[in-house]
């Protein structure tokens, strides 16, 4: 079996997810190759009376798109018809938004299996949903089967046939891995319209206990800011996350996150039944304070008892005792999707 996986390059959360699943498929014996071109073309592909109204190039501009790639896409389509299956990796909720992909169009000239892999079902985050999209806008019958980082997002839901869950593998375990550190320090997430009291306040009480850090901004490499993760001793969540990959890649390094709210991480909540944008139990390797006191206190308590070599292990133990498929990925889930492909007959 022969894979090819469609993502966008650079730091960005499709190409994460598409290099840890590209490391799966590795190991599960899989050949693959990520195609960083392919998701222009899938743009490209749409009929131009089919303009999609989250799109801003007008027609002038979409037929000179069309036409000077016109030979680059058609050589692409050749080259991945000698692939039996495409996976998409991208981000909820593009991968379902009617005619934002060529996806119908792609089934015309390609006879393999179709498959996404995003963050979580539709139904796990009700309220986005309802805020995002209209009852004729979106379609999760586009792909043949569904993969997914996460069942929970606001809520937990049960997978339907053809989905499954998949988790996301950090290949790059020279960088994500607990890390001593060289001292106590601090990392504050990209500011976020609508938060800046919560960021006002972290970078208040950081400045009174005199504990370096940085903030970020603008642009990172990849392997630039996951330096920076290895290095802070904390990170500070900067708004509610649906599924988070810093969450993740920073508690990789053994960096503890800190919130000013259990809901913020909403896929990482423990509870059975988690309420749609509720609170919810966090693990030990999450720090949770409410106000200006309790984000000093808790600061206090941890540069006393902090351990600059073992402090990190136990961050990234406690992370993997209870997110193992956000580090490692879940390989068998993902074998058992290409063991389907293969009993129900691949299509070309």
């Amino acid at each position: 079996m022969r894979i090819a996986i469609f993502s966008r390059p650079g730091a960005c959360f499709p190409n994460i997810i598409s290099l840890g699943l590209q490391a799966m498929l590795k190991d599960l014996g899989i050949e693959n190759r990520i195609f960083y071109d392919s998701i222009p073309m899938l743009m490209r592909l749409l009929p131009l009376n089919d303009k999609p109204k989250r799109w801003h190039n007008n027609l002038q501009f979409r037929i000179r798109n069309k036409l000077t790639h016109y030979f680059a896409d058609r050589k692409l389509i050749q080259e991945i018809s000698n692939y039996d299956a495409i996976i998409l990796s991208e981000c909820y909720p593009n991968a379902f938004w009617k005619n934002f992909f060529a996806i119908k169009e792609l089934r015309n000239r390609y006879k393999g299996c179709i498959i996404s892999y995003t963050e979580s079902p539709l139904d796990s985050a009700p309220l986005n949903k309802k805020k995002q999209m209209n009852d004729d806008d979106y379609d999760e019958l586009l792909y043949d089967y569904n993969l997914f980082v996460t069942g929970l997002m606001e809520v937990k839901t049960d997978l339907k046939q053809n989905q499954a869950v998949i988790g996301v593998n950090l290949d790059n375990k020279e960088l994500l891995k607990p890390t001593e550190k060289d001292e106590f320090f601090a990392l504050i997430d990209f500011a976020q319209p609508g938060y800046e009291t919560q960021r006002k306040q972290q970078l208040s009480v950081l400045k009174k206990l005199g504990v370096k850090y940085i903030a970020l901004e603008g642009k990172y490499p990849i392997d630039e800011i996951r330096r920076l993760y290895s290095k802070a001793a904390v990170f500070f969540l900067a708004f509610p996350e649906t599924f988070g990959l810093p969450i993740s890649e920073c508690l990789a390094c053994g960096t503890y996150v800190f919130t000013p709210n259990s809901s913020w991480p909403m896929a990482w909540r423990l509870d059975e039944n988690p309420v749609s944008m509720g609170p919810g139990l966090l693990p030990a390797c999450f720090q949770v304070y409410d106000g200006d006191m309790d984000l000093e206190n808790k600061l206090k308590n941890l540069m006393h008892t902090y351990n600059l070599k073992h402090t990190p292990e136990y961050v990234f133990n406690n992370f993997i005792e209870h997110y193992g498929r956000f580090y490692f990925g879940e390989p068998n889930a993902l074998l058992d999707i290409t063991k389907k492909m293969v009993i129900g007959g691949i299509k070309n």
